[in-house]
């Protein structure tokens, strides 16, 4: 036989590397072994695969913004259903966490329901002289007593959107904060300069404003202006008084010796000077019962229930009460359950109410929502609810 020269000898294998491999471009539209029906196969399933990718990118998508959608929700949730106003004023107070927002802010919203409140308090000003909100650049802000967040701001705005009233609290002269970084407006000790505290700095004495100082005046009524501007549909003036305590005896108020004005008159100017401050907003201004009924000069030189203020806002404790001090018709006894208690306070109040000329409404603050009830029997229906950090919590 004859061999053909020109035939060249067939490959027995292909191997990966090979330019003839399967599935391996050649000159030819497709390469050795491929067919056209695998290769259609092969396109449709990567065009399945890219469509499924893009539906599950659009399903993961729809599902983050539901959900930031649900957690900053407008606290109406778009029902158009307005809190009722009948009656008097129901405040629940809102803690610096709830008026942060959030989960603590939806909590908080679930119990002003339960307790069907109408009204929220807020610290627009707190004990330790800082502020819920950032104030711009006056003093407050150069200080460091506003804060760096608009979520109060922002949950103030869901509230009275939904029809609630907004008490802001204003602490006056119990201001450590202020009292530390603004020159001139501190209680002193004897000397006049070294700064005194309420108690020794290893105790956590904190340092107090003057009432004399009308710099120290002026910053407040700067702040209570500012709680208006923020939203307050009432102001609630707290500390409007001077210190007390073990050693309230080395206190020594800068401006008093010179003054024409007697403690008690430079408190009551001061409020009349607050109430100048928020014009037609409704001004409140808070004490302990037992100065409703006795007076306390220690604190006030005297009493300041009857003032300029539109209200006042009475803690229905028992704190400075003695045995035998007249409620009313009463006499109170450390004894006496809750529910008699509050009756009998109550009745003091109105009492007091119709003696005083300038005083137009008095409206009990209690220190927790469990003794609403002990109110609702005596016939009272405004207060304010303190609520304790354990009923926060709740």
């Amino acid at each position: 036989m004859f061999r053909n020269r020109d035939v060249k000898p067939r490959k027995k294998s292909y191997y990966p590397f090979s330019k003839n491999y399967p599935s391996r471009r050649t000159g030819t539209t497709y390469a050795i072994g491929e067919s056209r029906a695998r290769r259609e196969k092969e396109r449709r399933n990567a065009v399945v695969y890219a469509v499924v990718l893009v539906v599950v990118f659009l399903v993961v998508f729809a599902a983050a913004f539901v959900g930031i959608s649900l957690y900053e929700r407008p606290i109406d949730d778009g029902s158009d259903t307005v809190v009722s106003a009948d009656g008097g004023l129901r405040a629940l107070y809102i803690t610096e966490d709830e008026l942060g927002g959030g989960i603590a802010f939806d909590l908080f919203r679930s119990t002003l329901e339960q307790a069907q409140a109408n009204a929220v308090l807020l610290d627009f000003k707190n004990e330790a002289g800082r502020l819920c909100t950032d104030t711009g650049t006056d003093t407050a802000g150069e200080i460091g007593a506003s804060a760096d967040s608009a979520a109060a701001k922002d949950t103030v705005e869901q509230l009275k959107a939904q029809g609630y009233t907004i008490v802001a609290r204003v602490y006056c002269f119990r201001d450590p904060l202020a009292a530390s970084l603004l020159p001139g407006t501190a209680v002193t000790e004897a000397d006049g300069v070294t700064v005194w505290l309420d108690a020794s700095a290893r105790n956590g004495g904190e340092p107090w404003l003057n009432p004399y100082s009308e710099t120290a005046q002026r910053y407040l009524l700067d702040v209570i202006g500012n709680a208006v501007e923020f939203g307050a549909d009432a102001v609630l003036l707290d500390g409007v008084q001077f210190p007390t305590g073990e050693l309230a005896a080395r206190a020594t108020f800068p401006g008093e010796a010179e003054s024409t004005y007697s403690r008690n008159a430079i408190l009551q100017s001061f409020i009349e000077r607050a109430k100048t401050q928020v014009g037609d907003t409704p001004l409140m201004v808070a004490m302990p019962l037992s100065a409703v009924v006795a007076g306390d000069t220690a604190a006030y030189g005297g009493g300041i229930f009857d003032s300029a203020a539109d209200t006042a806002a009475v803690l229905l404790d028992r704190t400075g009460l003695s045995d035998g001090t007249m409620l009313g018709g009463t006499a109170y006894s450390s004894d006496m359950d809750e529910a008699a208690f509050v009756s009998a306070a109550t009745a003091a109040l109105e009492e007091r109410l119709a003696q005083n000329y300038r005083t137009e409404n008095v409206l009990p603050i209690l220190s927790d929502t469990a003794d609403v009830s002990n109110l609702a029997n005596a016939g009272i229906d405004s207060y304010i609810a303190l609520r304790t950090a354990d009923t926060a919590a709740q």
